[in-house]
């Protein structure tokens, strides 16, 4: 008992220590924010987030807030456009610094354990964290044609991104790393398997080679350290299975029902 005391001891002093070093997506600008406002979606209590190796609790509302994506408020993207290209599209505007950015990199797509929204527009929710823009801000901005066409890059990953939520995929977000997106299936395997292998490791070193050797390649060494910082999140992973798996046996038995009725 006094040995997993101190283990869990030591995962809050680490978890503690990670929030106050992790590292942060780009800021959104409070003149993006105003400017383009936001959309988000409905929200959905499938799939699973991590961001920077902490698990966010279902429900999730992925949302746009200006320049990029949020899921419950927490922002889970660098500005997907910048801000300055925007400001580049306006009447008289000097040429941008640098040229909009390509589509961000794909995300590494767990297909296999070897290998591995109904749109509802809303006004743009500011997150608590951030601070109060300037009032009359940025007013004279003109969402024209080329503004919209950057705009809808961003709307369209969001729109994607909540996709793969209500499929019920898994979707781990890091400011180190590229996105990766585990599919449904191979999403309950892999938690059938991480929250007991996030308690046991001793570091991410450990949970990295012990998920190797599990077949689940696509967690990269980054990633696992990132789920070792936030370790106490293990608990909350096994209320999850346990939840998915009531849900799955319920699911099961309606539709043995159905498959007997006359």
């Amino acid at each position: 008992m006094d040995n997993i005391r101190t283990m869990l001891f030591c995962g809050l002093l680490l978890a503690t220590l990670a929030g106050a070093a992790a590292p942060s997506f780009e800021k959104v600008p409070d003149e993006a924010r105003i400017a383009l406002k936001g959309t988000r979606g409905k929200p959905t209590s499938t799939g699973l987030v991590f961001v920077n190796g902490h698990y966010l609790k279902p429900p999730y509302i992925m949302a746009r807030y200006g320049t990029a994506i949020f899921v419950n408020n927490v922002q889970v993207t660098d500005q997907v456009v910048p801000w300055r290209s925007f400001l580049a599209t306006q009447p008289g505007a000097a040429p941008a610094a640098a040229p909009a950015p390509a589509p961000a990199a794909p995300a590494k797509k767990a297909t296999a354990i070897d290998d591995l929204f109904d749109d509802a527009p809303a006004a743009a929710e500011k997150p608590a964290a951030e601070s109060t823009p300037a009032a009359g801000a940025n007013s004279s901005f003109e969402l024209n044609a080329r503004a919209k066409q950057l705009l809808k890059r961003i709307n369209d990953q969001r729109t994607a991104l909540n996709r793969r939520l209500r499929n019920g995929e898994t979707c781990f977000f890091g400011k180190s790393y590229a996105r990766v997106d585990v599919p449904q299936r191979l999403g309950r395997d892999l938690i059938a398997v991480l929250p007991e292998a996030m308690r046991d490791a001793a570091d991410g070193a450990d949970l990295y080679n012990r998920m190797r050797a599990k077949g689940f390649v696509f967690l990269n060494a980054k990633l696992c350290a990132d789920l070792i910082e936030n370790r106490v999140d293990y608990t909350e992973l096994v209320e999850r299975r346990k939840k998915l798996k009531e849900e799955e046996d319920l699911q099961k038995m309606l539709n043995g029902r159905q498959g007997i009725m006359p």
